[in-house]
C-alpha cells in the first residue's frame, strides 16, 4: 500500500487505499484508523494523513525482516514447511492487533484461492502450496481476520472492498462467510469456499441464513461453500475526493478555445477477452480513426507493432504519463473515450477523472453496462455520452470540435461537473462503511 503519491505507479489504482483511509479517517475524527496492511512505511502524519491514522509497521517491517533473515526465510522458492515458519513470524508481530480492534476493512488486491498451506479439498491430507508473495502479503491478513471473527462470527465481519474484476474473493483462507456484500464497482454474485481448519460449529445457523453455507456433512470440519455478494457502492470516486493525493490534483476548466479535438489515457489491461471489447481492436476500430492529438498508457510491445501495422499514420509510442501531467493533459482536449476494463462492463474512476477536469467523455458500449455511473446522471447527459458505434463516436468528436457547437459542448462538461461535484458530496461508498462501523 503505496502512502504517497510519489510511491504509486503511473498506471491508477495504486492511489485509492491510502486516499479511502484519508477520507474516512477525516470524516470520523473520533475513530482511530491503524494501518494493519503492509505499505511504505511512512508514519502517516509526514505524508498527509490525520493525526487519527497509526502505522505499525514502521515498527513491524524492521522487525518482521531481522526475524526472516534469523530463521532463514528471507529468500524466494520456500518449501511448504517454510511457508508455515513464516506464518508463525507474521502470527508473533500481528494477531495481538487484530484481536484488539473494532472492526476490518480490507482491500481485495491480487490473492490466490489458497495464501497459507490448506488441506486440498479432494486429498485433505495433502497440503497447497500457494505462492511466495501469497503468504507474504496475504496469508497474515486472513489469519488476523480469522482470528478476530472467532471471537464472535455473527456481530464481527470484515467490511470488504473491491476495485478490480480480477479481484473477485475466491480466497478459501476466510473461515466465515459474509453476510454483508463487498463494496464494489458492479453489481455480482459469486461463489467462495471456506476452509474451516478442523471446526465444524455453527453449520446450521449459518445454513439458514439467505447466504447458506453449504457442505457435506462427513465434511463440515473442513470446507464450506457460501456466496458472495459484491453491491455497486460508487467506490470508484474515492481516489478523487478532496485532500486525497490525486483529487488534490483536480481542476476544472470549461474553455473550449485551445483544446484539441480529442485525446485519451487507455492501459492494454487483460488481453484475452472478446474481440469486440478487446483494447487493441477498441484501438484500431473506434480511437484510431479519430487520430488522436495523443494516447497515453501502459502497452506491451506486441500490443503496440498490432496498432501501428493497422494505422500507419500513427508514428508514436504509446507511454505512461507522470501524475502531475495528467489534468493538464485532459484539459488539453475537448473529448476522450472509456472502454472496458478488463474485459468486463465494470465502473472506473476514468469517466469521473473527465467530468472533474470538463473533458467530454464518451462511453464505449460494452462500459458500464448497469448504468451504474449516469443512471442519475443530469437528463440528457447518458444520451450524449453513450456512442452505439465507431461512426457515431466520430460524428460526436468532430460536432463538438465545430465552433458553432461549443455551446454544446459547455453544456455537457458543466452537466458532467454536476454530476461528479453530487456524487462526490454524496461520498456514498465512505457512508456505507461508515453505517457499518457505527452499527
Amino acid at each position: 500500500m503505496p502512502l504517497s503519491l510519489d510511491k504509486c505507479g503511473s498506471l491508477g489504482g495504486d492511489v485509492e487505499m491510502a486516499a479511502t483511509v484519508g477520507v474516512l479517517a477525516r470524516r470520523n475524527p473520533d475513530v482511530d484508523f491503524i494501518l494493519v496492511g503492509r505499505n511504505t512505511g511512512e508514519q502517516p502524519s509526514a505524508v498527509g494523513l490525520p493525526d487519527n491514522v497509526y502505522n505499525p509497521w514502521t515498527d513491524w517491517a524492521p522487525r518482521l525482516l531481522e526475524a526472516k533473515r534469523l530463521a532463514g526465510l528471507n529468500k524466494s522458492n520456500l518449501t511448504i514447511k517454510e511457508h508455515l515458519g513464516i506464518q508463525r513470524i507474521f502470527d508473533e508481530l500481528t494477531l495481538d492487533t487484530f484481536r484488539s480492534i473494532d472492526h476490518i476493512i480490507l482491500w481485495a488486491g491480487q490473492h490466490g484461492t489458497t495464501n497459507s498451506p490448506l488441506p486440498a479439498v479432494r486429498d485433505p491430507g495433502k497440503l497447497t502450496k500457494p505462492h511466495d508473495w501469497s503468504v507474504h502479503y496475504v496469508s497474515f491478513l486472513t489469519r488476523g481476520v480469522n482470528a478476530w471473527r472467532d471471537v464472535d462470527p455473527w456481530r464481527r465481519e470484515e467490511i470488504w472492498l473491491n476495485s478490480d474484476p480480477r479481484n473477485y474473493l475466491k480466497l478459501r483462507d476466510l473461515k466465515w462467510p459474509l453476510r454483508h456484500p463487498v463494496l464494489s464497482q458492479h453489481n455480482y454474485v459469486n461463489n467462495i469456499k471456506h476452509a474451516r481448519y478442523g471446526d465444524g460449529s455453527g453449520f446450521e445457523e449459518w445454513s439458514g441464513h439467505d447466504l447458506a453455507a453449504l457442505a457435506e456433512p462427513s465434511h463440515r470440519d473442513l470446507v464450506w461453500q457460501s456466496r458472495v455478494r459484491n453491491l455497486y457502492s460508487r467506490l470508484e470516486i474515492n481516489g478523487l475526493m478532496p485532500d486525497t493525493p490525486f483529487g488534490d490534483l483536480i481542476s476544472f476548466s470549461d474553455d473550449w478555445n485551445g483544446r484539441q479535438h480529442f485525446g485519451l489515457f487507455i492501459n492494454e489491461t487483460r488481453r484475452y477477452v472478446r474481440d469486440d471489447i478487446a483494447r487493441v481492436n477498441v484501438m484500431n476500430e473506434w480511437v484510431m480513426p479519430l487520430v488522436p492529438a495523443w494516447i497515453h498508457g501502459k502497452w506491451s510491445d506486441e500490443s503496440m507493432r498490432q496498432i501501428a501495422d493497422a494505422n500507419p499514420r500513427w508514428n508514436t509510442d504509446i507511454r505512461p504519463a507522470p501524475w502531475e501531467d495528467y489534468y493538464p493533459r485532459l484539459h488539453s482536449v475537448r473529448c476522450t473515450f472509456t472502454t472496458p476494463a478488463s474485459g468486463t462492463g465494470w465502473a472506473t474512476a476514468k469517466p469521473w477523472e473527465a467530468f472533474a477536469a470538463g473533458t467530454v467523455c464518451f462511453f464505449h458500449p460494452g462500459y458500464d453496462v448497469q448504468d451504474n455511473i449516469l443512471g442519475d446522471a443530469p437528463a440528457g447527459l447518458a444520451d450524449w455520452l453513450r456512442v452505439s458505434s465507431p461512426e457515431q463516436l466520430r460524428a460526436r468528436v468532430e460536432l463538438l470540435s465545430r465552433p458553432e457547437n461549443s455551446g454544446t459542448w459547455h453544456w455537457l462538461v458543466n452537466a458532467q461537473r454536476r454530476h461528479f461535484d453530487n456524487a462526490i458530496a454524496e461520498a456514498r461508498f465512505a457512508t456505507l462503511i461508515e453505517e457499518r462501523i457505527r452499527a
